[in-house]
């Protein structure tokens, strides 16, 4: 069995509930959706894609090179991908893993992860509205959302409330791939979350290392 790879690398969780976290990324190739703000382009394009085919031992043996056991699955969109992720999840005994994904499909492989990252996409995205596969009724499902500009905030609400999201689960990120336009809208977003109840998230890889690769 062999999955289409975009890298694997170590560094610290930058969004979400487990910021902060050290983890190994696990950056698969391909996506259904082609967001206009995307910062990793380069798993999907095939302008600029330099994405890989690999086995599955082979990514297994890359992910156990580093000293950390809590992975972080992204894309791209994973779950494109999820037999061959739960072969890579079988093989990896005693480690722990969240997926990032956009929502629009069906998880089978919730009892292999602690954690789901849905990331609606928006219409500032460039994309058509669909319709959310990963429902708040799952209890490892969160719901982060990038805000670009301020009628996103609008479509936010009306989605949390369409979907019957519990604030609780939903966590606002600012859009941006440079360190001021991250802290720019922050400060903003900061002042929403406070008033509705939800969780605020940076950027803090683009906070630390710029918009780069592998870190």
């Amino acid at each position: 069995m062999k999955i289409l790879l975009s890298e694997i690398f170590h560094s610290i969780q930058g969004e979400g509930p487990n910021l902060g976290r050290p983890s190994v990324f696990l950056r698969l190739g391909g996506c259904n959706l082609a967001c206009s703000w995307c910062d990793s382009k380069f798993t999907w394009n095939p302008e600029i894609s330099d994405n890989k085919v690999a086995t599955i031992n082979e990514v297994v043996k890359k992910i156990k090179s580093f000293p950390c056991k809590h992975l972080v699955i992204t894309g791209g969109e994973p779950m494109l991908q999820q037999d061959k992720i739960t072969a890579i999840l079988k093989k990896l005994p005693g480690y722990t893993a969240e997926i990032e994904t956009n929502g629009s499909i069906s998880s089978k492989i919730s009892p292999l992860v602690e954690q789901i990252n849905c990331s609606p996409k928006l219409r500032s995205s460039g994309n058509k509205p669909y319709a959310l596969k990963i429902k708040p009724t799952n209890k490892k499902a969160i719901y982060k959302f990038v805000v670009q500009k301020k009628s996103d905030l609008q479509e936010i609400k009306y989605y949390i409330k369409s979907n019957k999201i519990p604030a609780e689960k939903v966590y606002l990120m600012p859009e941006g791939t440079k360190h001021t336009e991250v802290l720019t809208r922050s400060k903003r977003l900061i002042e929403i979350c406070k008033k509705e109840g939800y969780h605020f998230t940076p950027r803090l890889h683009i906070m630390l290392f710029g918009n780069k690769r592998g870190v």
